[in-house]
């Protein structure tokens, strides 16, 4: 599925946006997360982290990332996808996002095992662990005809770390 996207459509572009918005290098990047810039340099070479690396990331630059995933040619109805507290704040999870827009959708777990090619534990393991690679986020919405949205959200000052 990879092979599919359009060479110019980064999926981690949405952190690049945000590192040239708050001036930051990724070698600086990889110093304030206690990394080596090779690592940082991997990971977007690779195009492909975490959701909590990625969160981890923007927490570092003093924001909170939003994602949604939504029809390309829909508007949001009565503000279902809307979930914007912060992971963990009110006992959102981090794959809220996505446990809402399976069931926006109608796509059960098992259904979208079958579409990924992937075994129906290793789909669960997601939301038991609380985690998804990037990448498969991307290609739930490739299959359905979905948009990766994300948003950066500022954090209290107090808030970054």
């Amino acid at each position: 599925m990879q092979g599919k996207m359009a060479e110019s459509e980064k999926k981690l572009q949405f952190l690049l946006s945000l590192l040239e918005y708050k001036g930051v290098a990724k070698r600086e990047l990889a110093r304030m997360l206690g990394m080596t810039p090779q690592s940082i340099f991997t990971y977007f070479k690779r195009d492909d982290m975490k959701l909590s690396f990625a969160q981890t990331v923007a927490s570092k630059l003093g924001y909170e990332l939003v994602f949604r995933l939504e029809k390309a040619d829909a508007q949001l109805q009565s503000g279902a996808l809307e979930i914007e507290a912060p992971a963990g704040d009110g006992g959102l999870s981090r794959l809220s996002f996505l446990r809402v827009a399976l069931q926006q959708y109608g796509i059960s777990r098992k259904e979208l095992a079958e579409k990924l090619e992937l075994h129906y534990m290793g789909v669960n393991r997601w939301f038991k662990v609380d985690d998804i690679a990037i990448s498969y986020l991307y290609e739930i919405a490739q299959l359905y005809g979905l948009q990766v949205k994300v948003k950066a959200v500022a954090l209290p000052p107090d808030a970054v770390k």
